[in-house]
């Protein structure tokens, strides 16, 4: 059991991208839509990287133009970011989010267009400067993806306005999943930049 267990993870650090939609789709169980509890289960103790992963790769696709989703997946962020922040050793999550649903229909569709992309990303990710994805670099990560996450919510009213801060959400995801530091350290430079937009953007807005 050990044996197999310790096999599956290395499978998701190998194709962290590709196992995140499988996992999902393999939830849905013939169902016509999932809730984000549900997926978020799915994925157990090692559920951060991976939901971020989701999260972040959700927010770039047709989902993240329907009302609703944006904000509720910058609220799981939140949440798993929050309890990595304060090193939680198991997930939780609160009930309200499994009243969010995702259809099947467009989560399957999503997965069939941008499966050959994600299998050509997968192939250029690996464990590298893992120093930069363990540790106090953790609390960091944390903390940006939160900051990211809390702009999906004003943004979230313009369709595919969390484009941006999504995909820096994605990139640190990815890090923490394939333990890979170079994109830890790429996603925290670059969300510098978003971060910086979004502020002023919002900035003018209020003014």
């Amino acid at each position: 059991m050990d044996e197999e267990i310790d096999t599956h993870a290395k499978d998701e650090a190998d194709t962290p991208l590709q196992s995140v939609f499988d996992r999902i789709v393999t939830t849905l169980d013939g169902a016509d839509s999932v809730d984000l509890k549900t997926v978020v289960e799915a994925f157990g103790n090692r559920s951060f990287g991976p939901i971020m992963v989701l999260c972040g790769l959700c927010m770039m696709t047709p989902l993240g133009a329907i009302p609703g989703i944006p904000p509720a997946f910058g609220l799981v962020v939140i949440i798993f970011a929050m309890q990595l922040l304060f090193r939680r050793r198991t997930p939780w999550m609160p009930e309200i989010i499994r009243k969010v649903k995702i259809p099947a229909d467009k989560l399957v569709k999503v997965q069939e267009k941008v499966q050959p992309i994600l299998a050509k990303i997968d192939g250029i990710i690996s464990p590298r400067l893992q120093w930069a994805a363990t540790g106090p670099m953790q609390v960091l990560v944390s903390l940006v993806a939160i900051i990211l996450s809390l702009s999906f919510f004003p943004l979230g009213m313009v369709p595919f306005g969390v484009v941006a801060p999504a995909a820096i959400v994605l990139i640190l995801g990815l890090g923490i999943t394939a333990r890979d530091g170079v994109l830890i350290l790429t996603g925290l430079a670059l969300s510098l930049g978003v971060i910086t937009g979004v502020a002023s953007l919002l900035l003018k807005t209020l003014l």
